[in-house]
């Protein structure tokens, strides 16, 4: 990463005529470009044993994210995520949600007090840069689900002291703050039963805005999405989802709710989940057919919902066996470079960005790991993307909405 730097400061210094040309070799060339720019995932979650035995994200784990691959795959920074699945709403299971959420948080902060030469906390967009010139990675902390939060968003200031940057109001379950994309039965959650924000939700977001925390909108229904950039003082991210035109299911965007949060100055970051990217074979969708039946289960996608826990081991070594059967059938890094190009012909180079959703199902076949971050700017580079807007996809356009959400807060 020193001469990384240390060649960008050259080329700055000389005239264009004598910049060194480019290597004809597309493979050197996308690596040459991947050295470059700065590198973010904007959705990277952490396992609730983080940073404990084996899991020491400073050495090489059996996790799809460490330090050591974020070395190899020259991925810069990402947002270690503060994760809880959903529950009905009592203050029992509010307390439970926020003792996970902090754990997941002492985690992060144990990472990063460990290894203080190799990672370190981004407070404000500008400390970016910053980092990478000094040969570190850069972490930014974000929140999916605020189901933890409670009904009381007095914590807020605590956690944006503690580096809180970006917060998702649901999972999967609608909640206190909005509904979500994805309402589950068990919690006898309905379509659009709050009519997308909560009066709770709309606090948050001025509450985020004044602190300059940035309003997520993955996850959310479509109604609440609508509100949420409207309601909004800064421009939104959408910080791993995909692209409904390719893959109709309720945790992709439409081109209308893309283009919404595009005016509005966000970006979408499209997300390396294999079923929002590509959608199965009908050889696939049997094989499915067969599990769902298995375990009384109406739809594949609902899954989780009505599952007891005495299922989950069964169901789970089903659908390792079935990964298994389908492992060259499913989404690539191909996939996931046309799906941002997709997003970039609707709403602009200036208004997508790069997720993966790694340790929560995320990653696809040539980018399962950090390790192998670079083959995305590979296939960028073939559709024919220059340095510049590559810079944008990886970091850039999430950069700018931080600034544009920090300048809001300090108005």
């Amino acid at each position: 990463m020193i001469y990384r730097w240390a060649a960008i400061a050259v080329a700055a210094l000389l005239p264009a005529a004598c910049v060194a040309p480019q290597p004809a070799d597309p493979d050197a060339r996308a690596l040459a470009i991947h050295e470059r720019v700065i590198t973010f995932d904007a959705e990277m979650d952490i396992p609730p044993d983080f940073m404990t035995g084996e899991k020491d994200a400073g050495r090489e784990t059996k996790m799809q994210v460490d330090l050591p691959k974020m070395d190899a795959g020259r991925l810069d920074g990402a947002a270690f995520v503060l994760g809880v699945l959903q529950n009905t709403l009592t203050p029992e299971n509010y307390a439970k949600a926020r003792a996970e959420t902090d754990a997941k948080l002492a985690a992060i902060e144990r990472m990063l007090a460990a290894y203080p030469e190799r990672i370190e906390l981004a407070r404000r967009a500008d400390d970016v840069p910053r980092i990478v010139r000094r040969s570190k990675h850069f972490a930014v902390i974000s929140m999916v689900n605020a189901y933890g939060l409670g009904e009381d968003l007095s914590r807020l200031p605590e956690l944006y002291d503690r580096g809180l940057r970006m917060i998702a109001f649901t999972h999967a379950g609608n909640n206190q703050f909005a509904d979500s994309n994805r309402p589950q039965e068990r919690y006898g959650d309905t379509p659009d039963q709050n009519g997308g924000l909560t009066p709770l939700g709309r606090r948050a977001i001025a509450e985020m805005n004044r602190l300059g925390i940035i309003v997520d909108v993955a996850q959310i229904s479509s109604q609440a999405l609508r509100q949420a950039v409207e309601l909004s003082r800064a421009p939104v991210v959408a910080s791993h989802v995909g692209v409904k035109k390719i893959v109709d299911t309720g945790r992709n965007l439409s081109d209308e709710e893309m283009r919404l949060i595009a005016a509005k100055g966000g970006a979408v970051c499209v997300v390396a989940f294999p079923s929002y990217l590509k959608n199965p074979t009908t050889e696939q969708q049997g094989d499915l057919a067969r599990i769902e039946k298995s375990f009384g289960l109406k739809t594949f996608t609902e899954a989780g919902s009505r599952l007891s826990k005495e299922q989950m081991p069964a169901f789970q070594k089903e659908m390792a066996a079935y990964r298994d059967r389908w492992a060259g059938a499913g989404a690539s890094v191909v996939d996931l470079a046309a799906a941002i190009d997709a997003a970039v012909k609707t709403i602009g180079i200036d208004h997508v960005c790069v997720a993966t959703d790694m340790e929560h199902g995320g990653g696809v076949t040539g980018y399962k790991t950090a390790a192998e971050a670079p083959n995305l700017t590979r296939e960028l580079v073939k559709l024919g993307y220059a340095e510049r807007d590559i810079g944008k996809l990886w970091s850039g356009n999430f950069l700018r909405v931080w600034r544009a959400v920090e300048k809001a807060a300090a108005r």
